[in-house]
C-alpha cells in the first residue's frame, strides 16, 4: 500500500480544523515546530507512525480516520474469531482493526 502523503495531509488537516484546533497546538504536541507541521498537512513531510498516534489522540479520533483505512474493519470482521460470547467478540475486532490500522500504516511507510 503506498501512501500519498498530499491526500494524508489534507484529511489531517479536515480533522484539525473540524476540532478546532490550531497548527501551532498541533505542532506542540508532536514536539515539532509550526512550519514543519504545515509540512505535514501539504504532503512535503511524511507522518511518522508514532506522529499518527499523537495526532490522533490529539484529535479524538482513530488513526483510521486520519489515514482514511474503512476497508480495515471489513478486513477485522472477516478475521475475528470467537467462542461465541458477543463481548469477546467485540473486543478481539476492536484489537484487530487497531493492529491491522498500525500494520497497514508502518507497512505504507516502509517499516516491515
Amino acid at each position: 500500500m503506498i501512501v500519498d502523503h498530499v491526500v494524508l495531509g489534507r484529511r489531517i488537516r479536515e480533522i484539525r480544523e473540524a476540532g478546532d484546533t490550531s497548527q501551532a497546538t498541533a505542532a506542540e504536541a508532536l514536539g515539532i515546530s509550526q512550519p514543519t507541521y504545515s509540512r505535514i498537512e501539504s504532503g512535503e513531510r511524511p507522518l511518522a507512525g508514532d506522529e499518527l498516534v499523537i495526532l490522533a489522540d490529539l484529535f479524538g479520533v482513530r488513526a483510521a480516520a486520519i489515514t482514511g483505512l474503512p476497508q480495515l474493519q471489513q478486513r477485522a470482521r472477516y478475521a475475528a474469531r470467537t467462542d461465541g460470547s458477543t463481548a469477546a467478540m467485540e473486543t478481539m475486532r476492536e484489537k484487530l482493526y487497531a493492529y491491522l490500522e498500525l500494520d497497514a500504516y508502518l507497512t505504507s511507510q516502509g517499516i516491515a
